[in-house]
C-alpha cells in the first residue's frame, strides 16, 4: 500500500486497495456519495448486550501536486508544504488521466518541480508550482514526489515511503480489522477511510455533516503525525489527547489507556506514549466538533509532509515497531469496549481522583472548622 500514489481528490487507487483487501477477508464494504469508504467487521453477537461500535478513521490522501495549466506547465500544491522546499528541482511521478470515463486508467509520466510561487484565490491551494514533464500532461493530472521505493532499514527499524501520512494509518486500520475479525472480537468495528483530509478535512467534514456514522459510535482518529518531544520514533504509538485545535473526549482517552494497561499487564515491554500532538490538526477535531465521542492515536513521523531537515523533499518514515504496537493497541481497545467498559466508572485514574479515602475527607471536614467565618 505504501507504494500506491495518492493525492487529495485522487484517492481511487488507495480505495481500490482498501476494498480489495477487505473483500478478500469477507468483510462488509460500502461507500458514500463522496467516495469515503467503510469496512465493517460485524463482531457483536446477536444474543449479546448492545455495545457501541468502535470506528477507526484514517484518510487516504497525502500532499501532492495537481496540474492546472499545460501551456506553460503549472500546478498547485494540494496540502501543506513550505514553498521554500522547492528551491531546487524535485522529481515527481505524474499520473495522467487518459480516459476520463475510467478513473483507474492512468498513464505515468516522469517530471519535476522547477520552483514555487504564491497562489491566491484557490480554495484548495496556496502554493503554485512551475513544472516540467517527459510527456504530455492534461489539466487535472496529479503528481507525487518521487522519493524512491518503499524501503525498510532493518538495522534501525525505520520504514521509508512517500506517504506515511496517512497510508500508514490506512494500513494499520486494515491490519486492525483483520486481527479483530480473526480474534472474534465481540464488537462491531469499522474502518472509515476518508478523502481530501490534507486540504481541510473535506471528506470527514462531508461525512459528519450527513451524520454518516452511528450516533453512539466511539471514533478513534489515526494518523502518522509529526515527531515531537514525548512522541518519539521507536518508543511506541501515541495516545493522542489533542491536536493544534482541540482536545479530545476523555472517554476515548480512557478506553485507549485501559487497553494499554491490559497489554502491559501481560507484556512489560509493550511501549505506548501519550501526548498532545500540536504539530497539526487531525480528523478527530472534526468528529469532536460534530459531537461524536472521539479519541485518537498516531505513530510518530519523520520528514512530516516530505519536508527534510535541510529544507528539501524526501521520503517520510515511521518505525515498524510503532506500527505493529499501534495495531495491537487498537485490537485491545475493541476487546475493552466489547466487555462493556464504562467511563468514568471503569477508568482507574478517574476513580482514584473521585474516590478519595474517608480518612482524607474526614480530615478535610475537621480542619474546615478553622476556616469558618472566613469570607469566600
Amino acid at each position: 500500500m505504501g507504494a500506491v500514489p495518492t493525492a487529495p481528490y485522487h484517492e481511487d487507487r488507495i480505495a481500490d486497495r482498501v476494498v480489495g483487501f477487505a473483500l478478500g477477508l469477507g468483510l462488509e464494504v460500502s461507500d458514500d456519495a463522496d467516495g469515503n469508504v467503510f469496512v465493517w467487521h460485524r463482531g457483536a453477537r446477536a444474543s449479546g448486550a448492545s455495545r457501541r461500535p468502535l470506528i477507526v478513521s484514517a484518510h487516504m490522501d497525502h500532499p501532492a501536486i495537481e496540474v492546472i495549466s499545460t501551456e506553460p506547465l503549472v500546478g498547485h500544491l494540494l496540502g501543506s508544504i513550505r514553498a521554500d522546499s522547492f528551491s531546487t528541482p524535485v522529481p515527481v511521478r505524474f499520473f495522467n488521466q487518459d480516459n476520463p470515463d475510467d478513473p483507474r486508467g492512468v498513464r505515468e509520466v516522469a517530471g519535476c518541480v522547477l520552483g514555487a510561487f504564491e497562489l491566491d484565490g484557490v480554495a484548495d491551494a496556496r502554493v503554485g508550482l512551475h513544472l516540467a514533464a517527459s510527456g504530455a500532461l492534461a489539466a487535472g493530472a496529479f503528481g507525487v514526489f518521487d522519493t524512491g521505493p518503499v524501503a525498510l532499514d532493518e538495522e534501525t527499524g525505520l520504514l521509508y515511503l512517500t506517504a506515511a501520512d496517512d497510508l500508514a494509518g490506512c494500513a494499520i486500520t486494515l491490519a486492525w480489522l483483520a486481527r479483530s475479525a480473526a480474534a472474534g472480537v465481540d464488537l462491531d468495528v469499522c474502518g472509515a477511510f476518508t478523502r481530501a483530509e490534507e486540504v481541510g478535512l473535506v471528506g470527514v467534514a462531508a461525512l459528519v455533516r450527513r451524520r454518516g456514522l452511528p450516533e453512539n459510535a466511539m471514533v478513534i482518529s489515526i494518523e502518522a503525525s509529526r515527531e515531537l518531544p514525548g512522541a518519539e520514533l521507536g518508543l511506541g504509538p501515541v495516545i493522542r489527547v489533542g491536536d493544534a485545535a482541540t482536545t479530545f473526549h476523555p472517554e476515548g482517552d480512557a478506553v485507549l489507556r485501559a487497553a494499554r494497561d491490559r497489554i502491559r499487564g501481560r507484556d512489560v515491554d509493550f511501549r505506548v506514549q501519550r501526548q498532545l500532538m500540536s504539530g497539526g490538526i487531525c480528523e478527530a477535531t472534526a468528529y469532536v466538533v460534530a459531537g461524536y465521542t472521539t479519541g485518537a492515536v498516531c505513530v510518530p513521523l519523520g520528514n512530516y509532509h516530505n519536508q527534510t531537515p535541510d529544507g528539501g523533499i524526501g521520503a517520510e518514515y515511521v518505525h515498524v515497531d510503532d506500527v505493529d504496537m499501534c495495531t495491537t493497541l487498537l485490537v485491545e481497545a475493541g476487546v475493552v469496549m466489547s466487555e462493556g467498559f464504562s467511563w468514568p466508572n471503569d477508568d482507574r485514574s478517574s476513580r482514584r481522583i473521585a474516590d478519595r479515602p474517608d480518612v482524607q475527607l474526614r480530615r478535610l471536614r475537621d480542619s474546615g472548622v478553622r476556616m469558618s467565618g472566613h469570607d469566600a
